[in-house]
């Protein structure tokens, strides 16, 4: 399945992604919005699971990549 979303504004955001040796990507994606607060839209009900986070630039950093490791990388592996 393939997912395609269109902003006006044309942001940009970081994804955190992994895929395993043999092609499967199990583990929920991270995507990192520029901001400070998380907005309702990013977080709506759908059938893909992925998480959010925010920086103040849309970047990952030390912390925001420590948090997406820790929360959801290694309960999942």
């Amino acid at each position: 399945m393939q997912y395609k979303l269109q902003s006006d504004d044309l942001k940009l955001v970081t994804v955190i992604d992994v895929i395993c040796a043999d092609g499967t990507a199990d583990i929920r994606p991270g995507f990192v919005f520029p901001g400070v607060t998380k907005h309702r839209k990013w977080c709506e009900v759908t059938d893909f699971k992925y998480t959010v986070a925010t920086s103040d630039n849309g970047w990952t950093d030390d912390e925001v990549g420590f948090e997406w490791f820790k929360e959801v990388f290694v309960p999942q592996a």
